[in-house]
């Protein structure tokens, strides 16, 4: 493997990546089933470091396993003397991550399998039942290593769309949230559970769900809620937010059932074909989408500018510098970018605020 896309791997995967080296790594990973699979290893390899004890770890010996993985380790010395001190610590880190999944999978299978797909990333993945899943960026998914035997169970945080498969085996497919159930009645259905959202989402293509929990705050009772193809639920989750309008600002309903049309479920499933949809949503709620989507962090240095909404479909859009370009020509902003932190600020030019009804936002752009 080139020296150079191991390095962007370190970079991307330690956060220390720009806009540009992080667009290469994904074009990279997504080009080969072998270049996803050693992505994987290595970041799931990662981030069991963070959580295993330090005693596991002797820095100076995962480091040298790292130099050893490396088929001519000159470049990556010479690359070090320019890295800033955190991505040189970072390097250090990963090398122990290295050193810990290789510790981790001499260890004993457990009995559930989970899937982290990080930031800038999506999964397709087919189930032992046939079902097929498709992990949005930012998500997990957990499911025991006897799934279709004794349960049909998927614990999913973040957001994923499944086609389930037909089976002759009477257990029920359950996808379990935080704080809710789906239960599948033969269906294609997505589920948006982000924990930082405001909002749970499902959307039925095919079949019909029923969507169980305590669907209004505060409520001990047990709810459900029967939805059937081309219908979206949406359940507001944030117990801190109010329920007047304040101005600028759209009220969320508890409890939320919408009727779309074939042309609209797009919307609601198109990120899984690298789709990007907004019909009316704020900004801050789409740079929460872009943040998972680029793996950025996006900071507004004008709360006003949250308020404004948008109208418009990107597809196949590799840097996230497109999508704000496109966002200028009809917006009143600018925005300074500092390796993976992008912050928007209010530029001083008169434009209306309120772009839903904005031709030139409706334009697809790809």
């Amino acid at each position: 493997m080139r020296e150079d896309i191991k390095i962007s791997l370190i970079n991307y995967i330690t956060g220390q990546a720009d806009e540009t080296e992080s667009a290469e790594v994904r074009e990279w990973i997504r080009s080969k089933p072998e270049n996803e699979q050693y992505y994987f290893e290595l970041y799931e390899a990662w981030h069991g470091s963070l959580y295993a004890e330090r005693d596991i770890v002797d820095v100076e010996s995962a480091y040298a396993l790292f130099r050893a993985k490396a088929s001519d380790r000159t470049p990556v010395y010479r690359r070090l003397r320019f890295l800033p001190k955190l991505a040189a610590a970072a390097l250090v880190v990963f090398a122990c991550a290295i050193a810990v999944y290789d510790f981790i999978s001499t260890k004993p299978p457990e009995t559930l399998i989970e899937l982290s797909i990080p930031k800038g990333l999506t999964k397709k993945l087919v189930l032992p039942d046939g079902s097929t899943v498709w992990i949005n960026a930012g998500s997990q998914i957990t499911y025991s290593r006897d799934f279709g035997k004794t349960d049909r169970d998927v614990f999913l945080v973040g957001e994923a769309y499944f086609y389930i498969a037909k089976t002759d085996t009477e257990i029920p497919f359950l996808v379990k949230t935080d704080k809710f159930t789906i239960r599948d009645v033969g269906t294609v259905f997505n589920v948006k559970a982000y924990p930082e959202d405001e909002v749970f989402e499902t959307t039925v293509v095919e079949g019909k769900v029923s969507v169980e929990g305590k669907l209004t705050q505060g409520s001990d009772l047990e709810s459900k809620v029967f939805l059937d193809a081309n219908q979206v639920l949406k359940i507001n989750t944030d117990e801190n937010k109010p329920t007047g309008n304040k101005a600028g600002i759209r009220a969320a309903e508890p409890v939320k059932v919408m009727q779309i049309s074939d042309s609209q479920i797009e919307k609601y499933n198109g990120w899984k074909d690298d789709f990007l949809i907004f019909e009316g949503e704020t900004f801050e709620e789409i740079c929460k989408i872009l943040e998972r989507r680029y793996d950025v962090e996006i900071v507004f240095g004008n709360q006003e500018l949250k308020a404004y909404q948008y109208t418009g479909t990107f597809k196949n859009i590799e840097n996230i510098s497109t999508v704000f370009e496109v966002i200028k020509e009809n917006t009143p902003i600018k925005y300074n970018t500092d390796g993976n932190r992008i912050t928007i600020l209010k530029a001083n030019r008169p434009i209306n605020i309120n772009l839903k009804d904005d031709d030139d936002l409706r334009k697809n752009y790809y």
